[in-house]
C-alpha cells in the first residue's frame, strides 16, 4: 500500500480548536452545511471507535477524486492523505483492481462540532444513525418543508457529485443532459424528489435501474434522474443554478453541466 500525506496541520488542541470553532461559526453559513450534508449522505462517514480505555470519533470524507476531498481539508484544517491498495469489487465479478483514494478526517471535538452542524441537512437515515452514535444524543433535524430553494440546491450538487453525475448527450440535432443519483435507499430517493419537487419545481422521474447481490443479500439499485434540452427547456433554471460559484465542488463534472448550458445560450 502507498500512503502519502499531502497537506499536514497541527495536532489539535482545545484552544486551538476554541479559536477554530469560534471563526467557522462565523464564516459557514446553512448552505455550507447543506453542501457537506450532501457530500456525507454519499461518501462520508460518522464513526466511534472504541480504542482501548477511550473511544475514537471521527467524521471522514473518502473519495477517488482530490478536489472535494482537499477542500474539505483546507476548510476544516485537517490532513489531506492520498493511499493506493489492492482491492477487489463484490460478488458477483470478483475483479481485483488497485484503488486510489484521497482521505480527510476529523477526529475528537472535530469530529463532534462537525457532526452536529451538518447534522440537520442530513437526510439518509442510515447515516443519521451512525451520526448519532458518533454525539451520543440526536439532534433535531431540518424539517424538508423548511428547506430554502438555495438550501436544496447546494445539497443537490453535491449529493449528485458524490452517488450520480451528469450525462450530456448528443444527436444530429439536439443535445439533452441528465442529472442522475443513485441508491438503493428508495426512501431517501423519494424525500430527495419531494423535496425538489416542492422547493424548486423540478420534475425528477425515479425507476429501478438494476438488481445485485451483496453480503447482506439482494439489493435494489433506483435512479432519480432529471432531464434538461432544447426541446423541453423546463428545467434549464435548476441546471443554471448547478454552475454558480459554490455550488458544486468537482470540476470534472461542473463542465458537463457547462458544456450543455453554453449548448443552450
Amino acid at each position: 500500500m502507498v500512503l502519502s500525506v499531502l497537506i499536514s496541520y497541527p495536532r489539535q488542541s482545545k484552544e486551538g480548536n476554541k479559536i477554530f470553532f469560534e471563526k467557522k461559526d462565523q464564516e459557514l453559513t446553512n448552505l455550507d452545511w447543506a453542501k457537506w450534508a450532501g457530500w456525507f449522505d454519499t461518501d462520508g462517514s460518522f464513526e466511534k471507535i472504541a480504542n482501548h480505555r477511550w473511544w475514537l470519533k471521527r467524521s471522514t470524507l473518502s473519495l477517488k477524486d482530490r478536489q472535494p476531498v482537499e477542500l474539505f481539508s483546507k476548510t476544516f484544517e485537517t490532513s489531506l492523505v492520498y493511499r493506493e491498495y489492492k482491492t477487489i469489487t463484490p460478488e458477483p465479478y470478483r475483479y481485483k483492481y488497485m484503488a486510489h483514494q484521497y482521505k480527510g478526517s476529523l477526529s475528537g471535538e472535530k469530529a463532534v462540532w462537525f457532526t452536529k452542524n451538518a447534522y440537520p441537512y442530513l437526510i439518509k437515515q442510515e447515516k443519521k444513525d451512525y451520526a448519532v452514535k458518533l454525539l451520543g444524543y440526536r439532534p433535531e433535524s431540518k424539517d424538508l418543508a423548511d428547506w430554502t430553494p438555495d438550501e436544496v440546491t447546494y445539497y443537490l450538487a453535491t449529493a449528485t457529485e458524490g452517488d450520480g453525475g451528469f450525462r450530456v448527450r448528443y444527436s444530429q440535432t439536439t443535445k439533452n443532459i441528465a442529472s442522475e443519483i443513485k441508491s438503493s435507499d428508495i426512501q431517501y430517493l423519494a424525500d430527495l424528489r419531494n423535496m425538489t419537487e416542492n422547493k424548486l419545481g423540478v420534475l425528477y422521474t425515479l425507476s429501478e435501474k438494476s438488481i445485485y447481490e451483496t453480503q447482506e443479500g439482494t439489493k435494489t439499485m433506483y435512479g432519480l434522474v432529471i432531464c434538461c434540452s432544447r426541446k423541453n427547456p423546463d428545467n434549464l433554471g435548476f441546471f443554471q443554478s448547478l454552475v454558480k460559484d459554490g455550488v458544486m465542488t468537482l470540476d470534472r463534472k461542473k463542465q458537463k453541466v457547462q458544456e450543455f448550458l453554453s449548448y443552450m445560450s
